[in-house]
């Protein structure tokens, strides 16, 4: 295990207490330590599309806008005031003065325009890899300027309602450029930004060590350092957390919780829902681009067991891609368990000569937990179960969730248990970005299940374009409509997002993608 030296400032583990000990009393009062199952994947905000990573961006990057924390409220970030014209096409931000990046140079608006333009433009010294979310999210910004050393102008191709919400999201963070020249494509490894932490250092697989930036232009952070603790055992998470050797702990077992709930020294918090888990159907690949295939897979599944028992009822049935409480969303019928049906659709296909009941399909799932699949092992059982049951034999494929996404965004799955965070408070980041045709690019597809439906796209671009909630409302009813009867999917569930902490952290506030707000945490006496 080796640890990256992410800045020239060093730090030792045992004077904060994570040493073989790793005793509470052993660490300062301002050392607050959060245990979770992964390490994350990259720090350069543009890369990566997993939630460990987006955890740590979030206390080490700013956006130039963002939302008030425990709301969808958007409020200054970066900035501090915009416009845009009348036909919504020109943007124009004002940056706050006086921010440094962590590496002392400064932030102003020729810093924006590095980090925009370098996923942006091809021909940019440093538009070198996979920027996953700029295809899927971003594509529609045609130009960044600078118009004043305070002054940024962005260009986009349209109108497009959901530009703002975009604009708070992690991948459009602003990177200090000085570092990104220094490191080139390891600068993920070496995260330089404006946040109120800053790397320390990083040990891989094992702990990223953050300290309080403090020249950060907001509130003081009262912890002095923040630390990123990965204890792969849920089990041993709980054990470390009621000991004291870790004060957060997230992704606890559904079956642990109650534990927690009845526990004097812990604090359960549950923020609202912000996520549905699914299983996708690769659409490009015989059988799954006959519709009755896909239209019997969901029959053949049984959301009721995998509610009850993967998630001991801390969740409740998906029966569309959008939770609950996320505008946007329409009501849908409960959903129907009707496995006889699923096997005289799969009959009357195979007898066409279009599915082979004799072959093996291939489930790609994660093997590690994630924020809407806290347990994936029994989810992945009950699907193979009630595939088989209907005549659809299983090969399970489960592996780290950095293969998972790199394969099903390939599109090398037959099926996919994958799930879904909303990165804002916008239907379009759930519908836009995974049933859009235009997302099924394979290498960098958010639409796993390569859906493509030219109606159904044409619905999310006029919804993006479309003036004021009730209309797009009216629009996107209509996209989960039209995406019921085709099927891609299998809604599976919407999960309850649980962390626990010791009874004397106070301030702990849930943001609207399921991250503790980290800024606003104090330790209080007992």
């Amino acid at each position: 295990m080796g640890a990256l030296a992410v800045l020239a400032a060093g730090c030792d583990g045992d004077r904060l207490g994570l040493g073989p000990s790793r005793e509470r009393g052993a660490r300062p009062a301002d050392t607050l330590v959060v245990g979770r199952p992964l390490d994350a994947i990259s720090l350069d905000p543009a890369r990566p599309t997993d939630n460990e990573s987006a955890e740590v961006i979030a206390q080490v990057y700013e956006t130039l806008v963002r939302y008030a924390p425990g709301t969808t409220e958007v409020e200054p970030g970066l900035a501090v005031a915009w416009e845009a014209d009348p036909g919504g096409t020109v943007w124009t931000f004002h940056l706050r003065p006086g921010v440094v990046f962590h590496d002392g140079t400064p932030f102003d608006a020729d810093a924006v325009v590095f980090s925009f333009e370098r996923q942006r433009d091809p021909a940019h010294p440093f538009h070198h890899g996979k920027f996953n979310y700029w295809e899927n999210a971003f594509k529609n910004i045609v130009a960044v300027e600078r118009v004043d050393p305070l002054t940024v102008r962005f260009r986009i191709a349209g109108p497009y309602a959901p530009f703002l919400a975009n604009m708070t999201m992690f991948p459009v963070s602003i990177v200090s450029p000085a570092a990104v020249r220094a490191w080139g494509d390891e600068f993920g490894a070496h995260p330089v930004g404006t946040g109120p932490f800053r790397v320390e250092r990083w040990d891989r697989g094992d702990r990223i060590v953050l300290a309080r930036h403090d020249r950060y232009w907001g509130p003081r952070p009262a912890l002095a350092h923040l630390v990123f603790e990965v204890i792969a055992d849920p089990r041993q998470r709980l054990i470390d957390l009621e000991s004291g050797s870790i004060d957060l702990a997230l992704a606890i077992l559904p079956s642990e919780l109650q534990f927690v709930d009845l526990h004097p020294g812990l604090v359960l918090y549950r923020p609202p829902i912000n996520n549905v888990t699914y299983l996708a159907m690769n659409c490009q690949k015989p059988p799954f681009d006959d519709v009755r295939v896909r239209r019997a897979i969901n029959l053949a599944i049984n959301k009721t067991p995998i509610v009850r028992l993967a998630y001991h009822g801390l969740a409740i049935p998906a029966d569309g891609p959008l939770p609950p409480t996320q505008w946007g969303h329409v009501d849908a019928p409960t959903s129907r368990y009707a496995p006889d049906e699923a096997r005289a659709l799969l009959r009357e296909v195979a007898a066409e000569g279009k599915l082979e009941l004799d072959r093996s399909y291939a489930l790609y799932a994660p093997a590690t937990p994630r924020p809407y699949l806290p347990n994936p092992d029994p989810v992945v059982r009950i699907i193979k179960s009630n595939l088989e049951a209907v005549g659809l034999p299983i090969v399970v494929v489960q592996q780290p969730f950095d293969a998972h996404v790199d394969d099903t965004e390939a599109g090398r799955h037959d099926l996919s248990l994958l799930g879904w965070v909303g990165d804002n408070g916008d239907p379009d980041n759930y519908l836009f970005l995974l049933f859009d045709q235009a997302n099924t690019v394979p290498g960098l597809a958010q639409n796993v299940a390569f859906y493509r439906d030219a109606e159904v796209s044409r619905l999310l671009r006029e919804a993006q374009v479309a003036s004021g909630r009730p209309a797009r409302e009216t629009l996107y009813a209509d996209v989960q409509r039209r995406i019921a009867v085709d099927a891609p999917w299998v809604p599976l569930a919407h999960s309850q997002t649980a962390i626990a902490a010791r009874d004397d952290i106070a301030g702990v506030v849930v943001g609207s993608a399921g991250h503790v707000v980290y800024t606003g945490l104090r330790r209080v006496p007992r």
